[in-house]
């Protein structure tokens, strides 16, 4: 598996000047680029020399040197020696972690949860909310909890059936001189699997989120995947099975509480509905990962996942599918990652030095 795809930028463009009006990559583009990419490399990895640098990043030894020179003088990146076997020293690059804060937030049909993230990924403070006022409260103190000038942005993870909406989100939050990113929950835990998870697996990622709907994330390519109309993923009307169920009728958490079956009957039932409709959407990405989270009992996913995986091997021996369908795995952060990956985003956005200093 893969834990990071290269994505430096090179060549010709480099040559173009900083001042060329033409349309392409400047060499603006390419600096902001590739010390995005350090950022997110040192954040998934930890501290790196050089060479493991030029070696993960396709760049020359010399442009590591500038791209970590330049994070240095940010004070995003702290220098330090690694002993290594050959009886030498080797200075290493790892991110200052206080250097720059974001906050994410998770909001659902009942309630939310927002985050304090520091730059290298680290959750420091949590507080969960159940209304706008508790959204505002939670804002504040974790806004001071970072300090004046280190918080970034807040990145607003939302469901379709948020019990707030954007605009009173935004309401809430003006006037505190933060930018703000919205995106939707399954993009965010998507997020969260690429920067701090599972990585970038050669196919892309299907992500399963299951409360009180179901729906889905899509990454095809290295991008999110949302539609022409933006609703891609809402798989919660799928039928399936010969009782012709929807996911939302059998595989959501209000079912599970509100069934009349144990819960062994509702795991095998909402285990081969998801199955069918994860059998759907490979046929179409074939995906390198599929994964699901939400808000499930941990004890529920896992007795989940285990029938999801035994009904793919099923049906494999039945040759009914193709036996290169990735098993169905628990997410690494099954519903803190919608907080997490929420919090990524401003930090991606907003934490660059100025490329053009």
């Amino acid at each position: 598996m893969k834990t990071l795809r290269r994505h430096s930028i090179s060549g010709m463009a480099k040559q173009r000047s900083r001042h060329d009006d033409r349309p392409g990559i400047s060499p603006v583009d390419i600096a902001e680029h590739n010390s995005r990419t350090t950022l997110r490399l040192l954040r998934r990895r930890g501290a790196l020399t050089r060479q493991e640098l030029s070696k993960e990043l396709g760049l020359t030894e010399p442009a590591i040197t500038g791209i970590v020179r330049r994070l240095a003088l940010a004070g995003l990146v702290t220098e330090s020696r690694r002993s290594t076997t050959a009886h030498y020293t080797a200075a290493e690059f790892g991110l200052r972690g206080e250097a720059r804060y974001s906050l994410g937030a998770r909001i659902g049909k009942h309630d939310g949860e927002i985050v304090l993230m520091d730059l290298a990924g680290q959750i420091v403070g949590r507080q969960t909310v159940a209304t706008s006022d508790d959204l505002i409260a939670a804002f504040g103190d974790l806004r001071r909890e970072a300090g004046r000038g280190q918080l970034v942005g807040c990145g607003v993870a939302t469901s379709p059936d948020a019990f707030i909406n954007r605009q009173q989100i935004e309401t809430a939050l003006a006037g505190k001189g933060e930018a703000l990113f919205f995106l939707d929950d399954t993009e965010a835990a998507i997020e969260a699997e690429r920067a701090l998870g599972i990585g970038d697996p050669e196919g892309g990622i299907v992500m399963i989120l299951t409360d009180c709907s179901v729906r889905a994330g899509l990454l095809i390519g290295g991008r999110v995947f949302r539609g022409i109309h933006g609703r891609a993923g809402q798989i919660g009307e799928m039928r399936s099975g010969i009782d012709g169920a929807s996911l939302n009728d059998v595989a959501t958490l209000s079912s599970l509480e509100a069934g009349s079956a144990g819960k062994d009957d509702w795991v095998a039932t909402a285990a081969r509905h998801l199955h069918e409709a994860v059998l759907a959407i490979s046929g179409f990405i074939a995906p390198g990962a599929i994964l699901i989270g939400g808000s499930l009992p941990g004890d529920v996913f896992d007795a989940v996942v285990a029938r999801m995986s035994q009904e793919r091997d099923d049906k494999i021996r039945g040759l009914v599918i193709a036996p290169w369908i990735p098993q169905i795995r628990c997410a690494t952060f099954p519903w803190a990652g919608v907080a997490h990956g929420a919090a990524l985003r401003p930090l991606d956005a907003m934490a660059l030095p100025d490329a053009r200093l």
